[in-house]
């Protein structure tokens, strides 16, 4: 863990400031910031093999509907957060990175902290049909760094779409949804494969399109939490405890 934590710390001292500075404005200007070189290439590499040799060796389907987020859908395949701590390495080596934890809170603007609930630390996630969705919704807590382990061709969807500085209505989910898609803009973003993006998650709404025709995207989220997080009371899991409901009790 030391000598890749070393590793990374050396290659994002050696980042231009000005493409620092550059990040940053971006992700306060829109809630979203897409980083090329966070890792050395070598790291990456090691990340991205895993993640797929975890996909073919672990990966669950999930086909939902969560009325937590106002009935959107989810159908992907998926790997959970203790089935790649337990057979995997680089994934967790990284997310536990001191430097990478750093680097991110430059450009936020603010202290990212490990979160405080253990299965929403890193997961796998890949659409691979047409018609695969992560559909619309808002995260638990405050960041959420995207890895871009392979993406689909511009014109076969998996496009990221959001609408920043918004509010998750819990007790009225699909109210608050519609209300939002029928009075904000929504942006969109095709984001390249061995790209990643810090998204300000829990008050950006957010889906990942529909895929279309025989393509895949496949992800690593990392979730970490911001100061405030760390004490509200109002942070609960009940997305999770539904995609992921065979695995936490299990565990």
């Amino acid at each position: 863990m030391k000598s890749v934590d070393q590793s990374i710390h050396k290659h994002l001292s050696s980042q231009p400031n000005q493409l620092t500075k550059f990040l940053s404005e971006e992700f306060r200007s829109s809630d979203i910031a897409v980083i090329e070189e966070l890792l050395p290439h070598d790291l990456k590499d090691a990340l991205h093999h895993e993640a797929n040799d975890l996909l073919e060796a672990s990966a669950r389907r999930r086909d939902l509907v969560l009325e937590s987020t106002g009935g959107t859908p989810r159908a992907y395949a998926s790997v959970d957060r203790n089935t790649i701590s337990k057979d995997g390495n680089i994934i967790k080596t990284v997310f536990e990175s001191d430097a990478v934890r750093q680097y991110l809170s430059i450009i936020a603007g603010e202290r990212l902290h490990k979160v405080p609930y253990q299965a929403e630390e890193y997961i796998i996630n890949s659409q691979e049909k047409s018609g695969d969705t992560h559909g619309w919704h808002w995260d638990d807590y405050t960041f959420a760094l995207i890895w871009i382990v392979q993406a689909p061709d511009y014109l076969d969807g998996g496009r990221v779409e959001y609408v920043a500085a918004t509010d998750w209505d819990k007790k009225n989910p699909r109210k608050g949804l519609c209300d939002v898609l029928a009075n904000r803009e929504v942006r969109s973003r095709h984001i390249d494969s061995g790209c990643c993006y810090l998204m300000r998650a829990n008050t950006t709404l957010h889906r990942v399109a529909p895929l279309m025709g025989d393509t895949r995207r496949t992800v690593i989220v990392f979730t970490y939490a911001s100061e405030a997080d760390l004490t509200d009371p109002n942070i609960s899991h009940e997305t999770m405890e539904q995609i992921y409901a065979a695995e936490l009790q299990a565990a």
